[in-house]
């Protein structure tokens, strides 16, 4: 019975000892796919918990050497191999769906190859469905659940991205589309220091892609040997805020381990899942963090209901705005390690709900980028106060939306 596992991960998750990579790994995709979102959670888990299953994105156990040259041989084809001078039957990295090899063409080109580990979409679906059942099980005894925490709408969102992370065709396409943006958009907007890797689309398929080999490190390296420039995490908010508030079109798993820093640039790598949202959230959001940056609590109050499908009014609305200000007393000038921007958000989200908004079901993706930021900003300048060193940013947001949207 898949809901005793279930049962036992969210025990495991919320337990006081760290939770057991090695046996969250062991109960499939999903499983990890759920820690992987869990790892963000710092509103509501310790820091210690969350660094602990953020390395799930980028340490999960390899498949071995000779698997993988049976792997990639099943793949493709003798005319593929033919193509590369050498391959590093070692991976230089894993992930929950892929690992990543060095190689090299003959024509010299450094490159990497990134293979689908195993077929993982039937049990991936199948449990899938089984968790949905127990969710549906939960609600039906605690309905209030599925407005404020949203697991319906979380698991669709981790269903949705996973799927389209098992098909590396979407990763090719998806980059594509996030590059078509910057070179429609760059003149308007500083988006200098963003680039793309080089992908080798005819010596690609569904389960194995080849890129340009990009020789740095990443963000999430740099964060773990405090060697990440704050006004780098910063850059990371001013390139991915033009995709969410000003195209409402983002990179939709844009954690520390998706981004290579070379050469004072950064590289978007991992391009499989993208995110959008409506017109409606990506403004109202916008609107809140121009608010929120400025201590405009009173215009944070009325942001939010403007995001929501269905707002409040009248005495509905003024109770809520009374607790929302009241949710905000403590939180001008504090650092992100004093008071976490996450938790605030979640909060606020909670408090919207409870008072009778009902959010678009687009909202966690946008949410999980906050999320992200506030994780590096936490691990790598946790003296921050976050909201004043957005403040730069907002001006020159508001004058490329005028722009791009003509």
């Amino acid at each position: 019975m898949r809901w005793l596992m279930f049962i036992k991960l969210f025990k495991m998750i919320f337990g006081k000892e760290l939770p057991d990579l090695a046996y969250i790994q062991k109960q499939g995709l999903l499983a990890v796919k759920i820690a992987q979102t869990f790892a963000l959670r710092i509103d509501f888990l310790s820091e210690k918990t969350c660094t602990h299953l953020a390395k799930l994105y980028t340490h999960t156990t390899p498949i071995e050497a000779e698997d993988f040259m049976q792997l990639l041989k099943g793949y493709t084809s003798q005319s593929f191999l033919d193509q590369f001078e050498w391959i590093d039957p070692k991976p230089i990295g894993s992930a929950s769906v892929g690992q990543v090899h060095r190689a090299r063409l003959i024509n010299q080109d450094e490159v990497v190859i990134k293979v689908i580990k195993k077929d993982f979409k039937k049990k991936f679906e199948k449990d899938v469905r089984s968790l949905r059942r127990l969710i549906k099980f939960v609600i039906f005894f605690y309905p209030k659940l599925s407005k404020v925490a949203d697991p319906v709408g979380i698991l669709e969102h981790i269903e949705s991205y996973t799927l389209s992370e098992l098909d590396l065709q979407n990763e090719i396409a998806h980059g594509n589309i996030l590059k078509e943006i910057f070179l429609k958009n760059h003149v308007h907007f500083d988006l200098s220091r963003l680039k793309f890797p080089k992908i080798y689309e005819s010596l690609s398929n569904t389960h194995v892609l080849v890129s340009e080999f990009i020789d740095g490190p990443t963000v999430d390296d740099l964060l773990s040997q405090k060697k990440m420039n704050f006004n780098d995490i910063l850059e990371i908010f001013h390139i991915h805020g033009f995709y969410i508030f000003i195209i409402g079109t983002f990179h939709g798993d844009l954690h520390p381990g998706n981004l290579i820093v070379k050469d004072h640039n950064f590289y978007f790598i991992d391009t499989g899942a993208i995110s959008q949202v409506g017109k409606k959230i990506q403004q109202g959001l916008f609107e809140f963090m121009e608010h929120l940056s400025n201590y405009h609590f009173e215009g944070c109050a009325h942001a939010l209901n403007h995001m929501a499908e269905k707002e409040i009014s009248g005495q509905a609305f003024e109770k809520y705005r009374v607790k929302l200000l009241d949710l905000y007393q403590d939180f001008e000038g504090k650092s992100v390690s004093e008071i976490s921007l996450t938790r605030k958000m979640m909060e606020t989200i909670k408090l919207g709900v409870n008072s009778g908004m009902v959010f678009e079901k687009g909202m966690f993706p946008i949410i999980k980028s906050m999320m992200y930021l506030d994780g590096m900003v936490l691990k790598g300048a946790p003296d921050t106060v976050l909201m004043v060193e957005m403040r730069r940013f907002i001006q020159e947001f508001k004058e490329a939306n005028l722009k791009v949207n003509l």
